[in-house]
């Protein structure tokens, strides 16, 4: 793909429209080709009520896209015959306290989340999922005072764990004899020439504000279950409020998590360096990590090393995204056959980046409009056995990004439809379920208004009994009582 004149005025046509039509408050957005940054613009403000325009040499926490650098830096001593993806955590780190199912726990399992990690660390943490993310103790000792639980046997279930990546950053520390910080400044951020990046997560000049929306219903019911207070905050610019206390990630190994600061240029030279297929590692190493590691299902997303892998738009596809609670949403996105990389930096959360960087995805590569027609008639078997309930499987740590983000599922017969309804998140009016072809009666797509379309698969033991679903990569298993 050779981008024109055309191509990048589309892009900035559809960031300007995204900024008015969504109410952001400031959105930068770059696109590299091979080793040029060949689009680079601001739009909307880095500060509303100063009246400072957006631009891509500020600052952004870019939150999780971290988390592609330590996995990187991971893999480079991997390379070095310093480290094993098959050696043990209990081994490389004897003294941080770890519960449950640790003896199997690798640095494979960490580096593609399937750890039995949750998004807490223990279920005395449950509802304050974020407080050790922002704990003041440096050390990763001391810094968990009742351990992290090893919840299911590692291997065995996929859930997103910024723990499991704090101990990562803990390995690299260990094995480097300095803090993760400055592996990083040594590894990719000064061969890079990223002069204005670092992951130290501190008050910064060049920062752009951070913002956020007023809880909907859903988010109020969720903070006044867990004993939370629901605030009364001032809107600015329509819709946004201003994020009042900034957190910053203090403990040295969970900096390994999140805590990078970059600007647009600078991500560009990171994106140039992750379309050479590596640079930071050997190409077959690099290989392997935009390559799927956990995936039971290659028309659904799928994790590599630190990577998340997607096809998308019909082209292969990884990156990340980065959140930073409160204040900004981040994306990388690249697409190797194509040599483009997307870079996309948004100081809002959370919740829009999804709407956000796929309509710059889809100007980007021109996708045509998509359909929104069954392409066949639905299976009298699927709409006789799919209805009823489906709920998080076992495990209360590596299931809250489901519990808090969907909750309870039930599919509906509807007039001969199928329909998908949850408790909260956007199937929470229930969506269309059209089948997705003809070679998988079990295989849907969702009949959403989204410019990329979301695909819904049943799943079936051996006996072709429908066991649960999954949507993207989240998993949910039948209830054994629809009714419950």
């Amino acid at each position: 793909m050779r981008l024109s004149t055309t191509d990048l005025d589309r892009i900035r046509e559809t960031a300007a429209a995204l900024v008015e039509e969504r109410h952001l408050p400031g959105l930068a957005v770059g696109v590299v080709q091979g080793d040029d940054l060949v689009f680079a613009e601001g739009h909307g403000f880095a500060d509303i009520e100063s009246g400072r325009k957006q631009d891509p040499a500020l600052r952004q926490r870019i939150g999780s896209i971290t988390k592609t650098m330590t996995g990187l830096c991971i893999m480079a001593l991997i390379d070095e015959g310093r480290l094993s993806l098959d050696d043990r955590i209990v081994e490389l780190l004897p003294d941080v306290p770890l519960h449950g199912h640790v003896d199997a726990l690798t640095v494979r399992h960490l580096l593609t989340h399937t750890g039995g990690i949750g998004l807490a660390p223990t279920i005395e943490h449950i509802t304050r999922v974020g407080e050790m993310l922002w704990s003041d103790v440096p050390s990763t000792v001391e810094a968990y005072p009742h351990g992290i639980l090893i919840e299911v046997p590692p291997g065995s279930k996929w859930a997103y764990a910024n723990h499991g990546y704090g101990l990562l950053g803990e390995i690299l520390a260990r094995k480097e004899g300095v803090p993760v910080d400055e592996v990083l400044r040594r590894r990719i951020f000064e061969p890079l020439g990223m002069a204005n990046t670092d992951n130290l997560d501190r008050p910064h000049p060049d920062l752009t504000t951070g913002y956020h929306r007023a809880p909907d219903a859903d988010e109020r019911v969720l903070i006044e279950r867990t004993g939370g207070h629901v605030p009364d905050e001032e809107t600015v610019h329509g819709r946004n409020v201003r994020m009042a206390n900034h957190q910053y990630i203090r403990g040295e190994s969970l900096r390994a998590a999140g805590a990078v600061q970059s600007t647009i240029y600078d991500m560009a030279r990171y994106a140039s360096a992750l379309l050479r297929r590596g640079g930071i590692v050997r190409p077959e190493t690099f290989a392997a990590m935009v390559a799927p590691q956990w995936c039971p299902d290659d028309r659904m997303p799928g994790q590599g090393f630190a990577f998340q892998v997607v096809p998308r738009f019909g082209r292969r596809w990884f990156g990340h995204g980065g959140g930073v609670p409160g204040g900004w949403e981040t994306a990388l996105g690249v697409l190797p056959d194509d040599d483009v990389a997307l870079l996309v930096h948004l100081n809002l959360a959370p919740m829009e980046l999804m709407h956000v960087e796929r309509a710059l995805m889809a100007a980007l590569v021109d996708a045509p409009p998509r359909s929104r027609d069954a392409p066949g008639p639905l299976d009298p078997a699927m709409l006789a056995a799919a209805p009823g309930q489906y709920q998080w499987s076992a495990g209360p740590l590596t299931s809250l990004s489901v519990i808090m983000e969907v909750g309870r599922v039930r599919i509906a017969n509807h007039d001969g439809d199928l329909h998908v309804r949850s408790e909260r998140g956007s199937w929470k009016d229930g969506v269309r379920m059209l089948p997705a072809g003809a070679s998988d009666p079990a295989f849907f797509t969702l009949q959403t208004e989204d410019v990329e379309p979301a695909y819904l698969a049943l799943l079936r033991n051996g006996a072709g009994e429908i066991t649960g679903l999954r949507a993207g990569m989240m998993d949910l298993i039948r209830a054994p009582d629809p009714d419950v």
